[in-house]
């Protein structure tokens, strides 16, 4: 048996600049050549043999060379093409082999990673099909950054999301656990996976699910906020729709209990639709403690929330409107600390905010080595000397501090309470305790009108439901783990 290799790129070209007639391999293997053209990355290999020929096109980088020459050329090379009829499951060693729908759904598959073969037995029939030849990139299962806990699993999700389903899958280990597949992004391709557990999940919220993430028209999905926001009923909502995790056993548990996760190739963070206020109050090792400690935790965590929204706008709001309601020691000791500043105690507050808001910012972006010093030395440097060169008064920044550090407790909810604090700031700032009454209940309004994918974002509180508040402020671990929750419309 003879085999003949062709530089088939050139020989494209040659054809297709002459008048020859060409065959259906040829302008099938053309079209792939010209859809990545000046694409160094691309390859295809190929020849002739006595009964037919083939060529296989992939992108290097993403896809095992080695995997295409063992599994997919060394079974061609061996195989007689004259009599061959499309089976290609007996012709090649790959455990996954698709029929590409058209020419151009081949391109793309090629541009996620799978190999592209092309044969024409003896007759001048032609054959097509995709193996999946994907090289696995991306860093190692570890332990996330965000969701730390003290107890439990410390399996996170990495970017990944054939890894992702396989990390539920150890959790989850019944065929109920459904996963189904779309494609989003007009260019970027990006794969999204909605996974659920069947008959625990409501029917009505997965075929919503479905459809909104159907309807989903973008350009380029990058990360799972992406499609979050495109989830979301009101995009320029203030609170989120969506929870998020990178904890294997959290959304496990959420699966498990009723709700649908959605998982994003190149995003570690796993969605889980819908999301509930109390969510926010909850942790992983809650349901770890005792339901008494447990309990106390989760108070602790709503009145750090409400502290940090609300703390600056009381002191404010009483010291320039109503200072007679407060001790007169504890009056003496904040007009002696600020009897020399020059600002009024609302421009105070808000420097101090603004500046905090700027160190926190720095300590984000900058490397983690850098970030965090610069943060705790910028702090406490900045902060001394004002209050010692009488800028600002040590009281206006133990109550920024104290908002900062209980904004911290509850980090779903950060970015929604550093709004929430300068809004209400203004308001008490302008109408004192009245508009900081106000302010309490347009927030309350707020969190109790809204809704997430159909479900009240205040339940199982509003409405009340009797087998849900065991999980919500307060938490009974023994009743709850594992039980299937029934979301109220």
């Amino acid at each position: 048996m003879s085999i003949i290799f062709f530089p088939w790129g050139k020989i494209f070209t040659i054809l297709r600049n002459s008048e020859i007639k060409m065959t259906e391999f040829e302008k099938y293997s053309q079209y792939v050549s010209d859809a990545f053209k000046n694409c160094d990355d691309f390859c295809c290999r190929g020849g002739e043999l006595d009964g037919g020929r083939f060529a296989v096109f992939f992108i290097l980088g993403i896809t095992s060379r080695d995997f295409i020459a063992e599994r997919i050329i060394r079974p061609i090379l061996k195989a007689d093409l004259s009599n061959f009829r499309g089976d290609f499951n007996n012709l090649l060693e790959t455990p996954s082999i698709t029929m590409p729908k058209s020419a151009e759904n081949a391109t793309e598959m090629i541009a996620k990673g799978e190999a592209l073969i092309i044969a024409e037995n003896k007759k001048g029939d032609l054959f097509v099909a995709l193996a999946n030849a994907q090289f696995t990139l991306g860093r190692s299962i570890d332990e996330p950054d965000s969701d730390v806990t003290v107890r439990g699993p410390k399996t996170g999700f990495v970017e990944n999301s054939e890894r992702n389903t396989t990390l539920l899958r150890q959790y989850i280990r019944t065929p109920d656990l459904k996963i189904r597949r779309f494609t989003l992004g007009n260019v970027s391709s990006t794969t999204l996976l909605m996974c659920y557990v069947e008959g625990r999940a409501d029917e009505k919220l997965v075929k919503e699910t479905a459809s909104r993430i159907s309807k989903i028209n973008a350009n380029v999905i990058t990360d799972s906020a992406n499609v979050a926001m495109l989830l979301s009923e009101k995009r320029n909502g203030i609170f989120p729709d969506c929870g998020s995790s990178e904890k294997v056993d959290k959304v496990a548990s959420k699966l498990m209990s009723g709700r649908i996760a959605i998982i994003v190739d190149g995003s570690p963070f796993v969605l889980t639709i819908p999301f509930l206020f109390i969510e926010g109050l909850q942790a992983s090792d809650d349901y770890l403690h005792t339901p008494f400690y447990a309990t106390f935790i989760r108070i602790l965590r709503l009145t750090a929330f409400i502290s940090a929204i609300f703390a600056p706008a009381i002191l404010c709001a009483v010291i320039n409107y109503d200072f007679e309601i407060m001790p007169p020691q504890l009056y003496g000791l904040i007009y002696d600390a600020r009897k020399d500043i020059p600002l009024s105690f609302f421009w105070e507050i808000t420097a101090i905010l603004i500046l905090f808001e700027v160190l926190r910012e720095v300590g984000v972006r900058m490397p983690r080595t850098v970030g965090d010093a610069v943060g705790i030395v910028g702090s406490i440097i900045l902060g001394n000397t004002a209050v010692e060169a009488g800028i600002v008064s040590s009281v206006g920044v133990i109550t920024v501090a104290f908002s900062a550090v209980c904004a911290f407790i509850t980090p779903a909810y950060m970015y929604v309470i550093v709004l929430f604090r300068i809004a209400v700031l203004v308001i008490s700032e302008i109408f004192g305790i009245w508009g900081l009454i106000g302010s309490a209940v347009g927030l309350f309004i707020i969190i109790a009108s809204k809704k997430s994918f159909g479900t009240h974002y205040l339940f199982p509180i509003i409405p009340f439901d009797k087998k849900g508040i065991m999980d919500s402020i307060f938490c009974y671990p023994k009743k709850v783990l594992g039980r299937q929750e029934h979301l109220k419309k």
